[in-house]
This record gives C-alpha cells, sequence and structure tokens, in this order.
C-alpha cells in the first residue's frame, strides 16, 4: 500500500497551464481550455496537430514515431490515453509526455483503473487494483521498479496526480480528440467520463453524427481486432460528415499486439498517417481523410 500523509496535494494541485480542482474518481468530465485554444491555434496557423493512438507503455514506439514525424516548433502532439500497462517501460511514456513542451494527453481507461486504487478521504491510500495488474497493470509497476524490484513510490504517486488531471476528452472546431468515443444519442456537453473512456460498439455503429461538423478520432479499440481492418489500418465510420470526413477514425492500431506493433499518428491538418513501432520501422501509409 502506497500512503499519502497530506491528502491536499490532491486538491488545488498545480500544473503549468493551471489550476485543476480535483477529486479522485470523479463522474464529472475533465477538459483543458487552455490545451484546446492551443491546439485551435496550431491549426489555424497552418501547423501540424499529430494525433497519437493508444501507446500502453511502449515508449520505443512513441520515440521512434516522434522521430519520424519531426515535428517542427509550431506543431503539437496530442496522446488519445492508455499511454500506461501491458508494455515495457509506462514511466517512460509518461516522462516524454509531461517533458516536451508540444505534447499533451488523454485519459484513458487504462489510467482510469489505476486511479480507482485510491482510497480514503482524511488520508488517502493507494492499493493497486487487481482487475488492473491483471490488464497490463503489472508491467505498468514494474517499471517504476529498481534493480532490487523496489516500488519508486513517490515517482509513481506523482505520475498518478499528473494522469488524473488529464482531460477525457479535446474539443476542437473541427475534431473531438476522446480515447473511446462518445455516446450517439447525448449531446457532447451532456457527455460523461466513463462513457468517454470505455465506449465501443455503441459509439462504432452510430449513422449519423452528434456533431456534424465535428469528426472523433480515438484510440480503445485495436483496429484488426475490433473494427474488422486489416493488421496496422486505422478504422474509419462508413458514413461521412457533410465534408467528406468520416464520422470518426479509430487509431489504435496495436502497438502493444504482437501481431502488429504499429504505433499510428495522423496530422488533423493533412490527414497523413505515420506508423513506427519498437524496432524502428516506420512508414506512411497514407491519408487518413479527405474532404468534399
Amino acid at each position: 500500500m502506497v500512503a499519502l500523509v497530506n491528502p491536499s496535494i490532491f486538491i488545488g494541485f498545480k500544473y503549468p497551464r493551471k489550476q485543476l480542482i480535483i477529486g479522485i474518481n470523479m463522474a464529472q468530465i475533465i477538459r483543458d481550455k487552455d490545451a484546446e485554444m492551443e491546439l485551435e491555434n496550431a491549426l489555424n496557423r497552418g501547423d501540424s496537430v499529430w494525433v497519437i493512438g493508444d501507446v500502453h507503455g511502449h515508449s520505443d514506439a512513441l520515440e521512434n514515431l516522434i522521430t519520424e514525424i519531426d515535428p517542427n516548433p509550431g506543431d503539437r502532439i496530442v496522446l488519445l490515453g492508455d499511454l500506461i500497462d501491458r508494455g515495457p517501460d509506462a514511466r517512460m511514456v509518461i516522462r516524454i509526455a509531461q517533458q516536451r513542451g508540444d505534447t499533451f494527453a488523454i485519459k484513458g481507461n487504462h489510467e482510469d483503473m489505476a486511479l480507482t486504487g485510491f482510497k480514503g478521504k482524511k488520508k488517502l491510500s493507494w492499493v493497486p487494483p487487481i482487475d488492473w495488474l491483471y490488464n497490463g497493470g503489472k508491467q505498468c509497476l514494474d517499471s517504476y521498479r529498481n534493480e532490487e524490484g523496489e516500488l519508486n513510490e513517490d515517482d509513481w504517486v506523482q505520475d498518478l496526480i499528473w494522469m488524473a488531471q488529464r482531460p477525457h476528452m479535446i474539443l476542437l472546431d473541427e475534431w473531438v480528440l476522446v480515447h473511446a468515443g462518445i455516446d450517439p444519442k447525448i449531446p457532447l456537453d451532456e457527455q460523461d467520463a466513463n462513457t468517454l473512456m470505455w465506449i465501443r460498439d455503441e459509439f462504432h455503429d452510430a449513422k449519423k453524427p452528434v456533431d456534424g461538423y465535428r469528426c472523433v478520432v480515438f484510440g480503445h479499440s485495436i483496429t484488426h481486432v475490433v473494427l474488422g481492418q486489416r493488421i496496422g489500418d486505422i478504422g474509419r465510420s462508413e458514413f461521412n460528415l457533410e465534408d467528406g470526413r468520416p464520422l470518426w477514425l479509430g487509431i489504435d492500431t496495436g502497438a502493444c499486439d504482437s501481431v502488429s506493433g504499429w504505433l499510428t499518428a495522423v496530422d488533423l491538418n493533412s490527414g497523413e498517417i505515420v506508423q513506427a513501432n519498437d524496432n524502428g520501422d516506420s512508414k506512411r501509409p497514407g491519408l487518413a481523410f479527405t474532404r468534399k
């Protein structure tokens, strides 16, 4: 058990962009309006906003992908959640996300599972949830251990705090960036956090957009396992918005999957797809979308 002597660090905890008042397992959606403004400004300038699917602890694939993208100073990167679990180095993935000034991250269902380990009010403690450990959490914790197998509790707790503060959704003029998807029956401003991190079939099967001007980009569902695509291909809705873009783009191409290993990025301005894996291989398989 990891004990937090001072639970006030979870109330009004500051990070560089603004002050967030948060709790553990809050039901309401967290958004980062400053991040949304910065990303929208980048798009309006004509810079790239690269959206990256589930990394799942594969820091080598992430570093190789960023190298292949070679972002310009005005470009921005958004990680669609599930930075942790399953892969060998979740700690390094978190460090990359924290230390790059051009990078933002959304909360995924694996971060959500890890955060359910917090208990208590006056004195917070964290106990690893069993379902999280079975779903890749053990590999995540191992990346925070030293050579003697001792857990670096301070680093882990501080990174949990950071995870808790990630937004559930980034809302731009023409895009919804989210981990799992949205409830197709509910307006964007009425969605709930659990849906944004966990939904699958009901969202994938939607025939009409919640917002006719915004394409939803998400991870969560490995495209060749859940969306019926070939290994390494992104998923696209069968239905389109009026401007020709699909209702949604699924870009979790299975960085943690043994038969794939591809981590995917899509540029929201150009539509270009870039992919890389742990071994240093990369490819540019075309465009994710076109407009009329």
